[in-house]
């Protein structure tokens, strides 16, 4: 159902209800004053029978009368209808029997047909043509809210437009303030979203970028070590197949052994790279520790100040993911772009929240912050455990990454099933 409807069903309604109370008063206060006028010409007809006016004069005055009715009566009338009666013996309204001989009377009674379809004829001139003002009120209503609605349509026209990823046409200016304040808000909107596309843009170009040069690293490193490696050995197993001498085969055998080792690291230094298996092993704070302390080792001229505190803190493997990775890019931003000598490292846990601060007395961000891979990189982490992510990078203070995850109670009836 169209608003127009809702809103002309309404006023139908209100004012179906409203007429019908209002004919109904109006119909009463007819009804009060007819009889009352009647009432008036039955008492003056008694008071000139009274005073002995002859019956002639009476039926002329009565006549033109539209309060009032004479008719002549031949016969005996009934012993409960006397010929001549007062106000004080029977109802006001009662007819008034005026005896002309015996045996023939002039009766007058009440008339109210003629005014009371007078009145109501001019009355229901008076409703037709407020029906017809109505009706034409709803029409000039329909057509300004049809008028009022073009700038609503033309809205979602472009919403419909832009959910598809085209361009909508620029919207036209409404005489409606209201009206404004929404055009205005999906002028933003759209301005906002294709700022987002692009830096999604910029960023997928990033990453397909990051990613070729991880393909192109994980292939130099497989090639140019482990495959070396690898053809060195297969080299040393034909000379133990084929060697006669013992000292020859013995030099082979420790080679052989020595390249499987360096295999066996570099392959735990790829799975490293790609995964942080110290999680699988360890708890979270553990793993932080160990990462902050390979970079205190990796940065001697920085001063660290670390606090993680996460005794309380109840591990979960693919949060404990994004949290490392969250902990990990931030740490690479500062000793990669910084310049920083001292760094402030500041994690803390427990069962219903989990707080990361890294900050830094760098050359910051300037004004403007750029939305680069790592900050990407880190929100998107933020987003996937439902946490909150800010980066500031107040002038002359370096940068602050943050983070703030506020942690979910599992209910009773979980718990115990989980015992």
């Amino acid at each position: 159902m169209s608003g127009f409807t809702k809103i002309s069903t309404a006023i139908v309604a209100v004012f179906i209800s409203c007429f019908l109370m209002f004919s109904y008063l109006v119909y009463f206060h007819i009804q009060n004053n007819i009889e009352e006028e009647m009432t008036g010409a039955l008492n003056q007809v008694r008071e000139m029978v009274n005073l002995n006016i002859p019956v002639a004069d009476i039926e002329a005055i009565v006549e033109p009368s539209p309060h009032l009715s004479a008719h002549y009566f031949t016969g005996r009338l009934q012993a409960e209808q006397p010929s001549v009666m007062s106000t004080t013996e029977r109802n006001a309204l009662a007819p008034v029997i005026i005896p002309i001989q015996e045996n023939q009377y002039l009766i007058v009674t009440p008339f109210d047909t003629t005014e009371l379809t007078q009145n109501l004829t001019f009355f229901a001139l008076v409703a037709g043509l407020f029906f017809a003002t109505f009706v034409l009120l709803l029409f000039t209503l329909k057509v300004a809210i049809r008028q009022r609605l073009v700038p609503l349509n033309q809205l979602a026209e472009a919403l419909s437009e832009l959910r598809k990823g085209k361009d909508a046409q620029p919207l036209p200016h409404s005489d409606i303030t209201e009206m404004n304040r929404v055009l205005d808000q999906f002028k933003h909107l759209q301005n906002a979203l294709k700022s987002k596309e692009k830096q999604l843009i910029k960023i997928d170009k990033q990453l397909a970028l990051l990613q070729e040069q991880e393909r192109s690293y994980l292939a130099r490193e497989l090639h140019d070590n482990v495959g070396q490696l690898l053809t060195t050995i297969k080299a040393h197993a034909y000379i133990l197949v084929n060697a006669r001498e013992r000292a020859v085969v013995e030099l082979s055998a420790q080679k052989v052994q020595v390249m499987s080792h360096q295999i066996s690291d570099a392959i735990r230094k790829l799975t490293a790279h790609l995964h942080p298996l110290v999680l699988d092993r360890v708890s979270l704070q553990a793993s932080l520790e160990r990462l902050v302390y390979e970079q205190e080792v990796a940065q001697p001229d920085t001063q660290w100040d670390v606090s993680i505190n996460l005794k309380r803190y109840q591990q979960d493997n693919e949060r404990d993911i994004h949290l490392y990775r969250f902990v990990q890019e931030a740490i690479n931003n500062v000793v990669k772009h910084a310049k920083a000598t001292q760094v402030s490292v500041q994690i803390d846990g427990d069962i219903h929240r989990v707080s990361v601060v890294v900050k830094d007395n760098g050359r910051g961000l300037g004004r403007h912050i750029v939305e680069n891979i790592g900050m990407s990189s880190m929100r998107s982490r933020a987003r996937c455990i439902g946490a909150s992510c800010s980066v500031t990078s107040p002038t002359g203070s370096g940068v602050t990454v943050s983070l703030q995850l506020a942690l979910k109670q599992p209910s009773l009836v979980l718990g115990g099933n989980a015992a």
